[in-house]
């Protein structure tokens, strides 16, 4: 799923250019080929004359057949749809709307600082062998807004399965000045490189990946950490896996960790360790809520390690085991993520 290569569509015009390469933290930039139609419903005349959001808050539909044989997607034992196909879908259509819709420069990347997803309801996320649509309702609110051009947005979305209620998401996207790009990240980087052990071959070899029947996946193509380094009352640090070429979870030209790794590496992780800690199946366990923080940018080519905390686990309404999660993601020194993650045990 790339909205690069998506269809869209709004009330002035049948179908819209592809937006720049999404970048930054919490960005990517992807073809899963699904195929995304994007409707717009502007609140002023302006939205329907020129083909462009006057810099206030505006609504958009996102509507998506939800994927039945994805190499990643449909990875695993197949219970429930994935939880990041939701998530990237609203953070690439809040990249593609700053950029077409709001005028933003094509020349500044978008940045997303913070974001997050979460099932409210399991009961329409389960697959059933038929096909399954998934829409998103979108609320997009510009801030810090110069000569008509936002400097970033605020998202909200809510995500319905067949047309029932049944998630929520959100996010926050700055659109960077290029030389601040460039700036902010080479910074980060002597920073993680002045805290990094050196770059002798043995240092940046994450070592080998988890069997991915214990982080919830068939493919190992699809795994994205190791075993656990190490584990110091209650606290756990795994590597977390570069993935070159892959068509998820690779960065592309621009070299950094693009989000979609940052997602699927906390569910993992946050699997491992409540299977080794409380007993959680992995076959029957399903991310739930998400919510992330990025503090910079990642290097594919530097190692990065993710520290993963529990609490003791508990019990949703319905009375399934529930757990949650602390994550940072470090490289060096430098923390580049917090994030939180709730597992539900599903048997």
């Amino acid at each position: 799923m790339d909205l690069a290569s998506a269809a869209y569509a709004t009330p002035a015009t049948p179908s819209a250019p592809p937006p720049p390469p999404s970048t930054g933290p919490g960005a990517a930039g992807w073809n899963g080929g699904v195929p995304l139609h994007l409707l717009h419903r502007p609140v002023t005349p302006e939205g329907f004359l020129l083909d462009a959001a006057a810099p206030v808050e505006q609504h958009f539909a996102l509507s998506a057949e939800l994927p039945d044989d994805h190499a990643v997607f449909n990875d695993g034992p197949g219970t429930f749809h994935d939880l990041l196909f939701a998530a990237e879908s609203l953070r690439q259509a809040a990249h593609f709307v700053g950029h077409q819709y709001f005028r933003v420069p094509a020349e500044r990347p978008a940045v997303f600082v913070s974001s997050g997803v979460e099932i409210q309801e399991p009961t329409p996320w389960r697959r059933t062998g038929r096909p399954a649509h998934l829409s998103l309702d979108i609320t997009l609110k510009p801030i810090d807004v110069v000569n008509g051009i936002p400097r970033g947005l605020d998202c909200r979305g809510g995500i319905a399965i067949d047309g029932v209620a049944c998630g929520g998401g959100s996010a926050r996207l700055l659109f960077l000045m290029p030389g601040v790009y460039r700036a902010h990240r080479a910074l980060g980087r002597r920073e993680s490189l002045r805290g990094a052990p050196a770059r002798t071959p043995d240092a940046m070899d994450p070592g080998p990946a988890a069997r991915p029947d214990r982080v919830g996946r068939a493919d190992p193509r699809n795994v994205l950490v190791g075993p656990p380094l190490r584990a110091n009352d209650g606290e756990f640090t795994l590597p977390v896996l570069p993935a070159p070429g892959h068509e998820v979870f690779d960065g592309g030209p621009q070299g950094h960790i693009p989000g979609p790794v940052f997602l699927e590496a906390s569910r993992q992780a946050a699997l491992t360790v409540a299977a080794e800690l409380h007993g959680f199946n992995p076959a029957h366990a399903v991310l739930t809520r998400w919510w992330a923080s990025f503090r910079g940018f990642g290097e594919a080519d530097l190692p990065l390690i993710c520290t993963v905390v529990t609490r003791e686990p508990g019990r949703d309404a319905a009375g399934r085991p529930t757990v949650q999660a602390r994550l940072t993601f470090s490289q060096g020194g430098r923390a580049l993520c917090s994030a939180s993650a709730t597992l539900l045990q599903d048997c």
